[in-house]
C-alpha cells in the first residue's frame, strides 16, 4: 500500500520549516509520499479537509473516521459512542453561541480523551496562554515515597518571598491533600499521555500552571523546621519558567522537536541526528535524535543517518570502548526499517522486528503490508550490520522516547550484554501514522492507523490499560536528591549509567 519506511513517526504535527527539510515531517505521510515519488494506492484517504465545515459537522465527520480508522480501538478499549455523546453536545453548543474558545477547548478534551501519544491535535497559543499561561514562580516533583517536594523557587518570585524553598514538602493546596489535587489537574493543554506514568508526571508538571492572576493557598514543610508553613501565592507571567525547571527539559535537550513545531529556542541545534563523544572510564556516548535523515543546518544535502551510526560503531570499535551509552531520550520515532538497520550493529545474529498491520482504504480492513514493495516480504528484520559492537550496551529512556525510537530500546532491552535505564519508560506509542485531518481555526488532527505485530502477530509496545512502551531495566529512583539535581540541570540518568559500565 505504502512505503514501510515512512509509516512510523513521529507524535508531532509537522510542517515545513527553513533548515529542517519535508524529509523530517513523517507524520504529514502524504507530502512524504509525493516527495518519495510513491502515490497512495486507488481508494486512499489519507488527509481530509474539514476546515470549511461548520464546527459541528466537522467534528462528525472526524469521528467518524477516528472511529473506523484507529488502530487500537479494541486493545485500548475506546468507547466511541459515549465519547461522541460527550463531546459532540458541547460542540454543537459551541457552534451556536459562536464561541470558537469553547469548541477548541472541547475538541481538545475530546482528542485526550485517546490515550496515545501518536494521536495528536495542534495547539493555539493565545487560547491556551489564557488557561496555562500562569506560573507560581516554582517547580514540583513528585518522589517515589509519594511526597511532593518544591523542587525549584524562583528567588526573584512571590513564592520564594513566602518563604518557599526548593526541597520544601508541599502538603496541601488550597486546603486539599497535594497528591489528589495532582489527580484532578488538566493536561488537554499539552501532548496525550499513553501510559499512567506519563500522565501523572504531565499533571505534576501542569498543576504549578494556571491563567495569570490565580491565586492558591499552600501549606508546606521544611525539611529542617518540621513544622507546617503557610503561604498564598498569585500566578504570574514567567514564559513558561516554571515547565522548563521539570524533567525532562530542564536536563534533556529537545531540540528536534523544537524546530520541528517552530518553538524559538535558544538551544544549540545538534550537528546531525547522531551525536558521539568518548567519556572517561573507555566508554562511548551515542545520542540517536531519530530514525530520519535529515539536513539540520540547510546546506541544500540530506546527511545519511545510517552511515554516519555505522561510522560511529566503528569508531568505538577501533577505540576499544567497554561500554556504549545510547541516549534515545526525546527521540522523535522516524522508520522503522532505520531502526531494525540501526540494531545490526548489535546483533550478531537476525531477529525478527515486526509485521506491519496497515489499514487499506480500498477495503476498508487491516491487512499486514509488505514491508518492501519490491521483494514483496512480509516482516521486517533486524540484519547483523558490517560491523558489530559487542561490548556493554545501556540505553537511556524517557517518556518522550516514541515510535521507531521505542523499537531500538526494545531491541537493545533484549541483548544479553544490554539494558535500558532512566527515570521513567518509554511512550508506549508505536503505531503506525499518517492520517490527518484539517479542523475549522486550521487545527490539524493525526492519529494511526496501522499496528507494529510482533512474531507471533500480537500488538507490541502499545499501551494497553495504560501500561506500555519499554520499562528501565535499571530505573532511576525518584528520591528528594535527585529532584533537586534535575531541577539544577544534572544529568542523573547519564551519571548513572556511567557508573553502571564503570563497574567491573
Amino acid at each position: 500500500m505504502t512505503d514501510n519506511n515512512l509509516l512510523k513517526g513521529s507524535i508531532l504535527m509537522m510542517k515545513r520549516l527553513p533548515g529542517f527539510s519535508t524529509r523530517v515531517c513523517i507524520c504529514l505521510l502524504i507530502f512524504m509520499l509525493m516527495a518519495s515519488g510513491t502515490t497512495p494506492a486507488q481508494g486512499t484517504e489519507m488527509v481530509s479537509d474539514y476546515s470549511s465545515f461548520q464546527w459541528d459537522e466537522a467534528f462528525i465527520k472526524l469521528h467518524t473516521r477516528l472511529s473506523k480508522e484507529y488502530a487500537f480501538t479494541h486493545w485500548k478499549g475506546i468507547a466511541w459512542e459515549t465519547l461522541e455523546k460527550t463531546y459532540g453536545p458541547e460542540i454543537a453548543k459551541a457552534q451556536t453561541a459562536d464561541d470558537f474558545e469553547a469548541y477548541y477547548l472541547a475538541l481538545r478534551a475530546y482528542i485526550h480523551a485517546i490515550p496515545d501519544g501518536h494521536v495528536h491535535i495542534g495547539n493555539i497559543a493565545e487560547i491556551d496562554e489564557k488557561y496555562v499561561g500562569g506560573g507560581f514562580g516554582f517547580a514540583i516533583a513528585e518522589l517515589d515515597d509519594g511526597r511532593v517536594i518544591a523542587s525549584w523557587v524562583d528567588d526573584s518570585s512571590p513564592a520564594w518571598a513566602e518563604g518557599l524553598r526548593a526541597g520544601d514538602e508541599i502538603l496541601t493546596w488550597n486546603a486539599l491533600p497535594i497528591s489528589d489535587v495532582i489527580e484532578s489537574a488538566s493536561t488537554i493543554f499539552v501532548t496525550n499521555s499513553a501510559t499512567s506514568e506519563n500522565l501523572r508526571n504531565k499533571k505534576v508538571q501542569q498543576l504549578t500552571r494556571a491563567p495569570i492572576g490565580t491565586r492558591i493557598e499552600l501549606t508546606y514543610q521544611s525539611p529542617d523546621s518540621g513544622q507546617p508553613a503557610f503561604a498564598v501565592i498569585v500566578a504570574g507571567n514567567d514564559d513558561g519558567l516554571s515547565l522548563r525547571k521539570g524533567y525532562p527539559k530542564a536536563v534533556v535537550s529537545d531540540r528536534i522537536r523544537e524546530m520541528i513545531r517552530g518553538v524559538d529556542s535558544s538551544a544549540p541545534v545538534p550537528e546531525a541526528i547522531i551525536e558521539m563523544k568518548l567519556l572517561e572510564g573507555n566508554i562511548a556516548y551515542v545520542r540517536v535524535w531519530g530514525e530520519l535523515d535529515a539536513d539540520l543546518h540547510d546546506t541544500g544535502a540530506f546527511v545519511s543517518t545510517l552511515a554516519l551510526f555505522g561510522q560511529t560503531i566503528q569508531k568505538i570499535i577501533d577505540a576499544g570502548c567497554e561500554g556504549l551509552i545510547l541516549d534515545l531520550r526525546n527521540n522523535i520515532g522516524g522508520e522503522d526499517a532505520m531502526a531494525a538497520a540501526i540494531l545490526g550493529s548489535f546483533y550478531s545474529e537476525k531477529v525478527f522486528y515486526e509485521y506491519q498491520n496497515a489499514y487499506d482504504y480500498a477495503t476498508g480492513a487491516r491487512t499486514i503490508q509488505p514491508v518492501d514493495p519490491k521483494s514483496g516480504a512480509l516482516s521486517l528484520w533486524v540484519e547483523p550490520a558490517k560491523h558489530i559492537y559487542t561490548g556493554r550496551v545501556i540505553a537511556l529512556i524517557n517518556q518522550e522516547c516514541v515510535s521507531s525510537g521505542e523499537g531500538i530500546a526494545q531491541g537493545i532491552r533484549n541483548l544479553p550484554n544490554g539494558e535500558t535505564l532512566g527515570f521513567f519508560g518509554t511512550n508506549g506509542s508505536f503505531g503506525l501514522c499518517g492520517p490527518q485531518a484539517t479542523m475549522p481555526g486550521g487545527l490539524a488532527v493525526h492519529w494511526p492507523s496501522g499496528q507494529s505485530l510482533d512474531e507471533n502477530k500480537q500488538i507490541q509496545l502499545d499501551s494497553r490499560n495504560f501500561t506500555g512502551g519499554v520499562a528501565p531495566t535499571i530505573r532511576v529512583p525518584r528520591t528528594f536528591e535527585n529532584a533537586l539535581r534535575v531541577a539544577r540541570g544534572e544529568d542523573v540518568e547519564l551519571e548513572e549509567a556511567i557508573m553502571r559500565l564503570g563497574q567491573r
